[in-house]
Parts: C-alpha cells; sequence; structure tokens
C-alpha cells in the first residue's frame, strides 16, 4: 500500500542512454508510457487517481515531498546500512553509524518541504526526527539480528546483495524498474517450533519456501491490516521478480510507544497473473491516454493529500 504523501514515488535509478533507447524501443512495440517503463509507484498512482498521474508524469509536475516521505527516506537509509553491515560483519551497524546516516538524511531532505505545508498542519519537524530516531534504535535492536540478507553472484560472478536490489523486468510486455528492499534467508518466522523439531528430527532441511522472504521496509503510523499485506500488489511484483513464494512487510510504527512488527503472506502463480493483468491494463489506460479524477471522497482527493489539488478539484472555475 502506498505510504500517504504529496509526492508519492519510490526512487529509481537514473537510466543510461543505452538502457533508455532499449527500453523505448520494447515499450514502442505496443505502449506508449511517459518515462519508458512503470515502476510499482506509477501503477500505483494511477489507480489511486489517474489525474494526479497525468499531472505527476504526463505534464512531469513534481510536488515537494510531504514530512512521512522524508522520515520514511531516513529510515529507510539507516537500515540499508545495517543491512550491509551484517553481510559484512555478521552483525548490526552500530547505533552511532545508522543515527549519524539517518539524521543526514533527514535533515538534508526535510529542506524541500513546503515550510506553508507543515505551518498549516501543525507539524513539528524536530518531534518527527526524534520518533525515526527512536524507530531506527528499535529496528536495529529487535529485528536487524535476525536478518541473514541473501547474497548471490551474477553471470559474470560479481557480487549480488538481496539490499536494495534493483530490477528491470518485462510484465505482461511492460517494462518495470524498481528496487527491492530486502531478500532475507533466514525467515524461519513462519514455521513453528514444533514443524522445525520435526523437520530436524528426519534429518531434512528446512525446505527453501519457508527460509528466504522478500521484505518490503514500512515507517507509518498504523499497523497494516492482514488483507492489505495480502493484497499488496507491491510485495506481488517483488515476489514475480525474485520467484519467491514468501512475502512480508517490515514495519517501524510511528507511535505513542513506538513498535517493530513483522507481517508475512504468501504469493501464488495465480497472484502472479492478477499482477499482469493489473500491470497491463494500467499501461493500455495510459497509452490511450484515459485520466479520469478519482472519486472525490476518496482519503486522496484533498489539499492535505495530493499536490495537485489547486490544479484539479481546487482550481476556481
Amino acid at each position: 500500500m502506498a505510504k500517504k504523501g504529496r509526492e508519492i514515488d519510490s526512487p529509481v535509478a537514473e537510466l543510461s542512454e543505452e538502457d533508455a533507447e532499449r527500453l523505448a524501443e520494447q515499450s514502442a512495440k505496443k505502449y506508449t508510457l511517459p518515462k519508458k517503463y512503470l515502476s510499482f509507484s506509477q501503477v500505483s498512482m494511477y489507480q489511486r487517481c489517474p489525474k494526479q498521474y497525468y499531472w505527476r508524469y504526463i505534464k512531469d509536475t513534481v510536488r515537494p515531498p510531504g514530512i512521512s516521505m522524508v522520515l520514511g527516506k531516513g529510515t529507510h537509509a539507516a537500515c540499508e546500512t545495517t543491512h550491509h553491515h551484517l553481510v559484512d560483519h555478521q552483525t548490526p551497524a552500530p547505533d552511532e553509524m545508522l543515527l549519524d546516516i539517518y539524521s543526514g538524511k533527514f535533515d538534508t531532505d526535510v529542506q524541500e518541504v513546503d515550510d506553508k505545508e507543515l505551518k498549516a498542519e501543525g507539524v513539528d519537524t524536530g518531534v518527527v526526527k526524534d520518533q525515526g530516531a527512536r524507530l531506527v534504535k528499535l529496528y536495529n535492536a529487535k529485528m536487524a539480528p535476525t536478518v541473514r540478507p541473501q547474497v548471490t553472484t551474477d553471470a559474470e560472478g560479481k557480487e549480488v546483495r538481496g539490499i536494495e536490489k534493483r530490477f528491470e523486468v518485462d510484465v505482461a510486455g511492460v517494462p518495470m524498474l524498481g528496487f527491492i528492499d530486502l531478500i532475507d534467508t533466514n525467515a524461519d518466522a513462519v514455521l513453528s517450533e514444533t514443524e522445525k523439531a520435526l523437520l530436524a528430527k528426519s534429518g531434512q532441511p528446512i525446505p527453501p519456501e519457508f527460509t528466504t522472504v522478500i521484505a518490503d521496509l514500512k515507517t507509518k503510523a498504523k499497523t497494516a491490516t492482514a488483507g492489505e499485506v495480502d493484497g499488496s500488489l507491491q510485495l506481488t511484483l517483488y515476489s514475480y521478480v525474485e520467484q519467491i513464494s514468501l512475502v512480508r512487510y517490515d514495519q517501524l510504527l510511528r507511535q505513542k510507544i513506538p513498535k517493530v512488527k513483522r507481517m508475512v503472506s504468501r504469493r501464488s502463480a495465480q497472484d502472479h497473473r492478477w499482477l499482469e493483468e493489473v500491470v497491463s491494463s494500467v499501461a493500455e489506460a495510459i497509452t490511450a491516454g484515459v485520466f479520469p479524477m478519482c472519486d472525490p471522497t476518496a482519503w486522496c482527493c484533498s489539499r492535505k493529500w495530493c499536490g495537485y489539488f489547486a490544479q484539479c478539484r481546487g482550481k476556481k472555475r
């Protein structure tokens, strides 16, 4: 589920000229896409509000990020650092290192937030920053010690880590790009102690489908529901890319008492086929130039949550 915020988009690596030409040629076979490819965030934005997608990607109107996105990027940078530290040193990174990275990222990104928006919403950036720092330390203490990031080698023998892993994949003829936060090879939480004991007694290893999981990091105020995790198109896309059935949300929860919580789900071949239908239908609609406004009662159709409100529903007529 996409985070609420004025600018809702995941970071995607800059394309080389060679990549851009190849993707343009590929998408030109059937689709006309403004960036020559789709990402999960693009699909999610179109599903949420096609008109918002129009302003962001067709008109290329970039709005300032919201404070929630700034917080999420900061905690994400710190968690990525501790994941690499786990590979290099078999232990989580020191808290001081992570807090320095988090603080630096937060201080840089918060300068892009509209001051008027912060004042209107009564946001104290210092309070938000402190919340993030507590969550970073909590993740490092509670979750990071249980993680074993995947490490493989590519066709050229180069090491590939399952940390912020970039992907480029064809989904039903649609080029898609993105990053996977974490591929964890220590996902035994889905098996009970009894099941693990039975496997050990029989001398059988735990099946790979129960040991490797794709994890997506979420920094948010409320925990996701089971339905949101089971239905997450983002997790389905990552499962499709890696052909790994086990997926989960690792949540850093901004609550009165900060919490971290994991929620696990699984994906099937049927889920992957549904992904193909969703992605191709969105690509077809974009190609056809179909950008209707969303339901005005939707949470995203408000001045608070949409940076394009003044150009759309809020425009003087």
